[in-house]
């Protein structure tokens, strides 16, 4: 008796883990297709189809440190940034993890390229990657940005520095 109750136990915990991880994936999927959704629109210049995807006290600070809270602050903020620094160029956006917090919410990792970008002296610039950290929440069956960070590295330091060799004098 006692071991068909463990038994039983044991595949319980087994289907149980087994619909958790399908259900990730399915969460994970549907982060990848809004993202997708939302680089469409990324492309056609429309912030005010983007601004949406935002929770209604939802952040932004994009690369130069510009804030926006809240769908219309972040729709400003957006459409700024596709008139000046993004205006004509071709982006892409791929999601390189998805961290589950709970059921509910996602710490995603996004690599953002830009190519056809202008410099402020109006000289192309090179393909730019930018990184985009998010946090992700469900609202309803539709994923939601709550934050997102787009920021760039810096260039890496010369030889030396990088491997921790600095001259000593």
């Amino acid at each position: 008796m006692r071991n068909l109750v463990k038994t039983a136990i044991a595949a319980l915990t087994i289907v149980s883990l087994a619909g958790s991880a399908t259900a990730a994936a399915k969460d994970e999927d549907a982060i990848k297709a809004r993202v997708a959704a939302f680089i469409d629109l990324f492309n056609k210049g429309d912030a005010k189809a983007m601004a949406p995807f935002w929770v209604e006290d939802g952040t932004i600070v994009n690369p130069v440190g510009i804030m926006g809270k809240g769908r219309a602050e972040i729709e400003k903020v957006i459409a700024t940034d596709l008139a000046m620094f993004l205006k004509g160029t071709k982006m892409t956006m791929t999601v390189v993890s998805v961290r589950m917090v709970g059921k509910d919410a996602a710490f995603i990792e996004i690599e953002h390229g830009v190519t056809g970008a202008m410099g402020p002296d109006g000289k192309p610039l090179p393909p730019i990657t930018f990184h985009v950290p998010s946090l992700m929440v469900k609202k309803g069956k539709e994923w939601m940005i709550a934050d997102a960070r787009p920021y760039a590295y810096l260039p890496p330091p010369p030889d030396k520095m990088a491997a921790g060799k600095a001259d000593k004098k």
